[in-house]
């Protein structure tokens, strides 16, 4: 028996989740809507995603050091 396992048994990984219609907003700010949201989850449990595609807001907070849209060269 392996006794090395650090991580959950039902991990997935690379998992589309359609989350349906949502509003699209910043802060307080209202930004419009979106028709359907999908997100592309690159590791998560089971159970996580499932509260993720339940969940009636959920938060996108982009990872310091990270680039994306919106930034200034």
């Amino acid at each position: 028996m392996n006794k090395d396992i650090t991580g959950p048994v039902d991990k997935v990984t690379n998992v589309v989740v359609d989350l349906g219609p949502r509003i699209v907003m910043a802060g307080n700010e209202v930004l419009g809507t979106a028709d359907n949201i999908s997100i592309k989850v690159a590791e998560s449990t089971k159970e996580e995603l499932v509260k993720l595609g339940a969940a009636h807001e959920i938060r996108l907070v982009k990872m310091l050091g990270e680039s994306g849209a919106g930034e200034e060269p």
